[in-house]
């Protein structure tokens, strides 16, 4: 940018050596007159001396101030040369700086026209500085759409003296355009009136394009997140990569499952009739999934570029593209997960730059709009869930509740409010709190969990509630927590089914079961009773046979003395008398269990019949017999036979079970309304888990030495027969080894009825 230094010209005289000079030969001069005027004897004799000594010290001070002052010539002349060098190296050093800076740099006229240019515009510029100083102009090589701006630049520094900063687009020699960030400040050098532009610029089509891409992906973020589906935000995707990235076709190709091949799904393009056709083209083919550009991105999963598009390197795709002018493509896959679902395929016509930035977005854009696709499928199947689960809400024919997790009812289904004749607000208020009550009281019972525990087990319990119409429900109630996203109950589900018709059915069906349960226990017991009856009939009709037939035979054969013969009449009378209790037993309690037996009321005196029964059964001279009756008890009303029959039975069953010199202690006592009489022996005594059944038919003790006493079982079930169609209870109380004592009561008579008897017992 400066002159050659072998044209500068040569240092011209200081200025402060040209002052000091000036007195020194003023001095000269003088001098020189005086030696002449010496010389010549102009001046008197006795001005000699002292002139010439004038002279003398006028050659000392001019010689003083010579040297001082070559000193001083000398001294300056030096400097100069320093500053002269300095400045020549500040130059030079300048221009280097100049040449060798990473920024285009250029000195240009008002007009516009380069006057000094460096290395670094060249090269922003794509031509040499020779060509560019001689050839151009800055507004030649700034593309038309720019000239505007730069105008406004140039006016700017013209009017205001001031720096001016702007971009814009310049033109290489090769016609591309390259966007600069340029700089103009206005110079006058040496003061003159012509002004010159300082121009400096620099390349700024990196950051442009890493700006042009962070906005590809900022609107891409931007289109799916304002969209509720992948089909709503391509258009705006599309668009985002194709025109902030400089390309003209942007497409999505999705992969058709059955065909296993590429089918173009969305497209943008510029506004170029070439670039539809293309587009209408694309629709009509199909591309092969593994193959070719699209078929390479989708196989590895990242982005793949082809920068030489033609009928060879892509087929079908190829072709079209071709004829549309379209020369470079790029694939970038689509991930859901880990699978490919699509490929989003950007064309131009043109080469652009696809460096690490662009590679680095793509890919990122592919896995998210593969999750954007993961996420708007997962939201569709969630709403068409919910719509689901709305449905079967609304239209279940069971009824369904929500229900907060404090309790509150929520919400109520059609068949709910129905199956309980009452409107949502009625239900909520007044009902609900009364279920939720029931259900905690039933669940309780069934040692579930209470509604609101946060337990879901699917335990199901039954209650009962009324409806509005005052109709008694049975309502079965199913309760399932549905949790928050931290697991914690957020509301409950509650399905509650009328279960009325079914409850009544399982009663019914529960009366029935207990019925056949009880007649099959009746039937099992009956079979038994009927296996002993035969086996303890059959033995004791034996045993009667036997004794009769033996003595009969004695009787018979003859031989035999009076006292024998009496002896063995009476053993044949008791067997004959023990086989016709027996029958008679048994046809008392036939007639007592079919209801044929009739009771002859009548005034009986219990007293005398315990006197009766202990005169008959004391002639055994087995065991010791004791009476505690109350004189004073009243007469009773009922049968005296059959209440001879009890007592009877109840003295022979404790004189069979007492052991040889045992005591039989028979009572009597007024209680209540009753008379109550109580047999108590000093036997063998009943097991616990026999006394429970002794009054049952054919029932006998069958444990230690009772289980060899002789008997029937019946006695004891007519007596408890026969004391309670008197309206009277019986019970035994046993302890084993000690003895038994059985109590039973007969309904007093009428105070009005026998007071002759009553006095007489006073």
């Amino acid at each position: 940018m400066s002159p050659d230094p072998s044209q500068r010209p040569s240092p011209e005289p200081s200025p402060g050596l040209v002052r000091g000079f000036a007195p020194f030969a003023a001095t000269v001069l003088v001098l020189a007159f005086g030696i002449a005027a010496l010389g010549a004897g102009l001046l008197p004799t006795e001005w000699k001396q002292p002139a010439f000594l004038a002279v003398l010290a006028a050659l000392v001070v001019v010689a003083g101030v010579v040297f001082e002052s070559l000193r001083r010539s000398t001294a300056s002349a030096f400097s100069a040369r320093r500053e002269a060098g300095a400045l020549h190296l500040s130059e030079d050093m300048l221009r280097i700086a100049v040449e060798s800076a990473p920024v285009g740099l250029g000195l240009a006229d008002s007009t516009g026209r380069w006057v000094l240019v460096n290395d670094g515009l060249g090269t922003i510029l794509g031509r040499s500085k020779e060509e560019i100083s001689q050839t151009t102009s800055l507004v030649s090589v700034t593309a038309p759409e720019s000239a505007p701006i730069l105008e406004e630049g140039l006016g700017h520094v013209r009017s205001s003296n001031s720096r001016w900063q702007g971009e814009l687009l310049q033109v290489r020699a090769d016609g591309a355009r390259v966007p600069v960030s340029l700089a103009l400040l206005a110079v006058r050098p040496d003061r003159s009136e012509s002004q010159l532009v300082l121009v400096q610029e620099s390349d700024i089509s990196d950051s442009r394009r890493s700006e042009a891409v962070s906005d590809a992906l900022v609107g891409v973020r931007q289109a799916v997140a304002t969209s509720a589906s992948w089909d709503q935000a391509a258009p705006s995707v599309l668009s985002a990569l194709g025109a902030r990235l400089g390309r003209d076709v942007a497409q999505f190709w999705s992969i058709d499952a059955d065909r296993q091949e590429l089918r173009l799904k969305h497209s943008w393009q510029r506004d170029d009739p070439a670039l539809a056709d293309f587009e209408r083209n694309c629709r009509a083919i199909g591309l092969p999934a593994n193959d070719g550009l699209l078929g390479r991105a989708r196989l590895s999963g990242v982005p793949a570029v082809n920068r030489a598009v033609s009928p060879q390197s892509e087929h079908a795709l190829g072709s079209v593209a071709w004829r549309a002018g379209l020369t470079e493509a790029v694939a970038c896959p689509v991930l859901v997960g880990r699978e490919t679902t699509g490929v989003i395929a950007l064309f131009a016509k043109q080469q652009q730059a696809v460096d690490d930035n662009v590679m680095t977005m793509l890919t990122t854009v592919g896995g998210e709009v593969g999750q954007f696709i993961l996420r708007a499928q997962t939201a569709q199947a969630l709403q068409r869930s919910e719509a689901d689960h709305r449905a079967i809400f609304e239209r279940a024919p069971i009824g369904i509740a929500r229900i907060s997790a404090e309790g509150d009812l929520l919400e109520g289904n059609a068949a709910l409010l129905q199956m309980l004749e009452h409107d949502f607000e009625t239900l909520r208020t007044q009902a609900w709190p009364e279920l939720l009550r029931a259900y905690d009281l039933a669940a309780g019972r069934a040692r579930l969990a209470p509604l609101l525990a946060g337990l879901s087990d699917g335990g199901s319990v039954q209650v009962r509630a009324a409806t509005g119409g005052g109709r008694w429900l049975w309502l079965q109630m199913t309760a399932t927590s549905i949790p928050d996203e931290r697991g914690k109950p957020e509301h409950v589900l509650l399905m509650v089914e009328d279960v009325t018709k079914v409850r009544e059915a399982q009663d019914k069906l529960a009366e029935a079961l207990e019925a056949q349960r009880s007649a099959n226990t009746d039937l099992e017991k009956l079979d038994r009773a009927k296996t002993e009856f035969l086996s303890i009939v059959s033995h004791e009709f034996r045993t009667a046979l036997t004794g009769i037939q033996g003595f009969s035979e004695l009787i018979r054969d003859g031989g035999l003395e009076p006292d024998e013969l009496r002896a063995y009449g009476g053993y044949i009378f008791n067997d004959a008398e023990r086989v016709n209790r027996l029958i008679g037993d048994m046809l008392d309690l036939d007639r007592m269990e079919s209801g044929r037996m009739t009771m002859r009321a009548a005034d009986v005196d219990v007293n005398e019949v315990l006197s009766d029964a202990i005169a008959r059964a004391s002639s055994s001279n087995l065991v010791e017999f004791r009476s505690d009756l109350d004189p004073r008890l009243p007469i009773v009303t009922g049968d005296r036979d059959r209440l001879v029959q009890v007592v009877s039975n109840l003295v022979n069953n404790a004189v069979k079970y007492s052991p040889e010199g045992g005591t039989v202690t028979l009572s009597s006592r007024a209680e209540g309304g009753y008379a109550l009489i109580t047999v108590a022996d000093t036997g063998l005594g009943i097991p616990p888990d026999e006394i429970g059944h002794v009054f049952e038919r054919f029932r006998r003790v069958r444990s230690g030495a009772a289980q060899s006493i002789a008997g029937t079982g019946l006695g004891l079930t007519i007596v408890k027969q026969i004391v309670e169609m008197h309206g009277g209870k019986i019970w035994i109380e046993s302890a084993l080894g000690h003895g038994s004592a059985f109590h039973f009561t007969i309904p007093l008579a009428p105070e009005t009825v026998a007071p002759a008897a009553q006095l007489r017992h006073a």
